[in-house]
This record gives C-alpha cells, structure tokens and sequence, in this order.
C-alpha cells in the first residue's frame, strides 16, 4: 500500500512539473505589417511579437507563438486555444465584458490609404458613395458602420489588411481605413508608391478606446499581474523603446 501510494504521488508531482512546463500560448494575427507577419518558414515576426518575447523573457516563463485570423483571437482565449493575445487590440468596453486586458503597450489612431489623386479629404461628406475597406472584427470596422455608413459610404469586409489594399490599387474601393503603424507600413510595399495616406485623424475614444492592451480571460488574475509587472520593466529598462525603434519612427506607445 506504501509503495503504491509513494508511487502515486510521484505520478502527481511529475504531472504537475510537465504542466508547468508548457509553454502560454501566445496569438497574434500575422498578417498585420508590422505588427505582425509571417515569414517565408511560417515563423512570425513583428512588433506585436517582439513585445510578447520580451514580456515571456522578462516574467521568466516560455511562450509558444501562434497565429490566427483577428475576429478570432477573442473567441480563442475564451476556448482556451490560446492564453494570451498580443495583436494591436484597441480596449474598449465592448472587448472588456469578453476578455480582461493589461494596463496599454501601445497607441496610435486610424488613418485612410487611398489611390494617389482622389483628392478626399476623408469626411463622411467626402467618402459619400465611395467604397471603404475595413478588416473584419476590427475598431476600425466599428468605426465605419457607426459614422461612415450612416453617411453614405459603402464598407467592404476583409479578413486581411493585404488583401484590402490590393482592392485598393486597383481600384476595386476607394480607401482603406487602418490602423497609422500599418499604413505606414503599406507604404513602404511595392503597391504603397500608388497610394497616398489623408483625411482626421481617427482616435475617438469611444470608438477606438484608449489603446492597446494585451488580452487575456477573465480568470487569469495572477497572469495578468504579471503581464503588467513585465510591461512596466521593459518600459523603464529600454527594451520597449528598442523595439519601437526597429520598426517605427515615432513613439508607438503614444
């Protein structure tokens, strides 16, 4: 009997040692230049990623990245799929009854890209009986159908912000409303020459929230705290400033 429950609990401690060893499931999107992307061997690269890699360095723990298409990243830590999400996701009070978010990595506000010449100045006014691209699950898609819609504008669905700015240079819809870092981004691709970037600055805070935040479920209290511990180290150490660097030429986190 003493052998057998020696060995039972031997079984429990290795299990519990194997379980804390798996890697968190980190999602990102990965067709979000240059947020996130994917590279030729199917391994992700971006903004988005290099921050998750340094908050796993600095809490000390391995992470696992993976992709998955944005409206459903939620849906995915809400099935567990994944654990944490680090993809541009804007805070909103709409994506906090789902999901918790850490304290904001980064800000910014939406832009339009659009075909050079067009001469739009991007008020509703402007893009009535135009038709807008917008990614699919996104603020920018809420944004749209709440101001732009109303107003007359026709708004078509992408799952991808690639995939709308080839309908976008050639001619298929008028504008792309996205996120600055991407439309910068798209600028600097082979296509971004045909485009040019205008119209307000889009940072409504009812719309759009008060930046982006690292998503987690509801229940992970103890993760989310050290989400934010790690957050605000690599803020004062530098590592968040040398990563925004490599990829932008202002301060995302504003």
């Amino acid at each position: 009997m003493k052998t057998k429950l020696f060995c039972l609990m031997a079984m429990q401690v290795l299990a519990g040692v194997a379980q804390a060893e798996e890697p968190l499931r980190v999602v990102t999107e990965g067709t979000f230049p240059p947020y996130s992307m994917t590279k030729s061997d199917g391994s992700l690269t971006g903004f988005d990623v290099d921050i998750a890699n340094a908050l796993c360095a600095e809490m000390k723990v391995k992470c696992q990245m993976v992709a998955n298409e944005f409206d459903g990243i939620i849906p995915g830590l809400i099935a567990r799929k994944f654990d944490i999400a680090v993809a541009s996701m804007a805070i909103t009070p709409e994506r906090q009854k789902a999901v918790a978010f850490s304290d904001k990595y980064q800000g910014g506000y939406s832009t339009f890209v659009g075909r050079i010449g067009q001469k739009l100045d991007g008020s509703p006014a402007s893009m009535k009986g135009k038709n807008i691209a917008v990614q699919t699950g996104t603020i920018q898609a809420n944004y749209a159908k709440a101001v732009y819609a109303p107003a007359g504008a026709s708004l078509r669905m992408y799952s991808t912000v690639e995939n709308a700015l080839l309908d976008v240079t050639s001619g298929r819809v008028d504008a792309l409303m996205v996120e600055i870092g991407s439309a910068y981004e798209l600028k600097k691709t082979p296509k971004g020459k045909l485009v040019e970037m205008f119209g307000p600055k889009m940072n409504d805070p009812k719309y759009f929230g008060t930046g982006s935040g690292i998503a987690v479920r509801k229940d992970e209290k103890v993760l989310l705290g050290k989400l934010n511990a790690a957050l605000k180290t690599i803020i004062a150490n530098g590592t968040y400033k040398k990563i925004n660097n490599k990829y932008f030429d202002y301060n995302q986190y504003d």
